[in-house]
């Protein structure tokens, strides 16, 4: 489910969404409740600054992506989406940036 979740959600972001702000996210994980109920789909975008905003952009599309969704997979019961920015990439980006700094001096 989170594969098949992921490959359709990053086709539905590249087809529909036309906002400049969300150019550049890319889905890095996504974990789907043992019930089925709710998902968390982590993001990423090319600017940590602008993390809640392409947070909340993609909350506002959460009914179209999951009205998509339903068409596509053609379940009735569908997880709930839930967006959140992947604060991994960053602290990972930072850890790179410090050794780089560290191997400078």
């Amino acid at each position: 489910m989170e594969t098949d979740l992921q490959r359709l959600l990053t086709s539905l972001m590249q087809r529909d969404i036309e906002d400049p702000r969300l150019l550049g996210t890319v889905i890095t994980a996504v974990a789907v409740s043992r019930d089925n109920q709710s998902s968390v789909i982590k993001v990423h975008g090319m600017k940590r600054d602008d993390a809640a905003i392409v947070v909340e952009r993609l909350t506002r599309l959460i009914p179209h992506f999951e009205r998509e969704l339903r068409r596509i997979l053609a379940k009735r019961r569908l997880p709930t989406l839930k967006f959140e920015w992947d604060d991994g990439l960053d602290a990972g980006n930072d850890m790179v940036d410090l050794l780089n700094k560290l191997s400078r001096v």
